[in-house]
């Protein structure tokens, strides 16, 4: 062999050596890569838009329960609990260069999970999507326990509006006559003080009627108690007629009423007393009770120019209340 021939070799050796090195350093990447993907603790997955699996991995296959030989001859739409969800998430994926969906599977033995996919759409030299690429991660203890807890906070908020429910039966009950439907002596002054606070910062007048039904006594002993709540009923049945809804009306215990009319000038005061004893004969002359009902009255005025409590008011329709009584009865 000449000097020629031998450098030539030589030279083509040393061409040669650079290429075989480069291609046993792309193979050692590739097995480091499988390697890498074989090892991964979820679930990776190539797929082409018609619904072939190109690519998945043991951790996948794991996850829904199949070989990975087996698993890539099922179409991915049939992984769907909701079959029609793959082509609503594949229109996602296009429009999106990365998204993360969430969606439910089934495995192999039937049981669905959760899972939340980090997908994208990748093009091929045409510009058409040539295939899917994802991650994928069970989700379905962190659902579940999610689910779990939406439930605990449903209960919950029902647990609360029952709460809140009783809680405004008894203020209702606590305010309210059980009898008559009236408020009871606590909620009227609760009520009633309000309004004249609104009262003595508008500097205007306002009115109390305090009313006692008379004979109730008399009724009770000749008809029986019972006789007695039924001309209570009545009598409170005809101030809910007589008076609007907005003005205040109580029952102050036993026979006593209050009423207080809101924005009622004393000429309206005088009507409305006026169609009360109205209503009274009318019921009276209809004959269908045991009793005839029959009331006195007091009316008490609030001037904003001499300040005073509602129990002020309360005590002078009371002597004014009693002051009928006796002219009437001759007392």
């Amino acid at each position: 062999m000449n000097k020629g021939t031998k450098k030539k070799r030589i030279l083509s050796s040393a061409k040669a050596a650079p290429s075989a090195v480069l291609k046993q350093k792309n193979g050692e990447r590739e097995r480091r890569y499988l390697a890498l993907l074989d090892n991964l603790p979820v679930g990776i997955y190539r797929t082409t838009p018609d619904g072939t699996i190109i690519e998945t991995n043991p951790a996948l296959a794991k996850m829904l329960g199949y070989r990975e030989s087996e698993l890539k001859k099922i179409n991915p739409k049939d992984l769907y609990v909701q079959k029609s969800q793959r082509e609503s998430l594949q229109k996602i994926v296009e429009k999106e260069a990365f998204t993360s969906l969430e969606f439910k599977l089934r495995r192999k033995d039937g049981r669905s999970i959760w899972g939340r996919d980090y997908a994208q759409a990748v093009a091929g030299p045409d510009g058409r999507i040539a295939y899917y690429d994802g991650i994928l991660v069970d989700i379905t203890r962190e659902k579940t326990t999610e689910e779990k807890l939406k439930k605990a906070l449903t209960k919950l908020k029902e647990s609360n509006r029952e709460r809140l429910k009783m809680i405004n039966e008894l203020e209702s009950h606590s305010v309210t006559d059980d009898l008559t439907g009236l408020y009871n002596r606590r909620g009227f002054f609760m009520i009633a003080k309000e309004y004249l606070n609104m009262a003595s910062r508008n500097k205007t007048k306002m009115f109390l009627l305090f009313l006692d039904l008379d004979h109730l006594k008399n009724i009770n002993d000749s008809f029986g108690h019972h006789v007695g709540d039924a001309a209570l009923v009545e009598l409170a049945k005809i101030l809910k007629r007589t008076f609007r809804n907005s003005d205040i009306k109580g029952r102050m215990g036993g026979d006593e009423f209050a009423v207080f009319p809101i924005d009622a000038s004393l000429g309206g005061v005088e009507t409305i007393l006026g169609r009360l004893s109205k209503h009274i004969k009318a019921f009276n002359s209809a004959g269908d009770a045991l009793f005839k009902l029959s009331i006195s009255s007091g009316v008490a005025c609030y001037d904003p120019e001499f300040p005073s409590t509602i129990e002020d008011l309360m005590v002078r329709a009371d002597k004014l209340m009693y002051e009928e009584k006796r002219q009437k009865h001759g007392i």
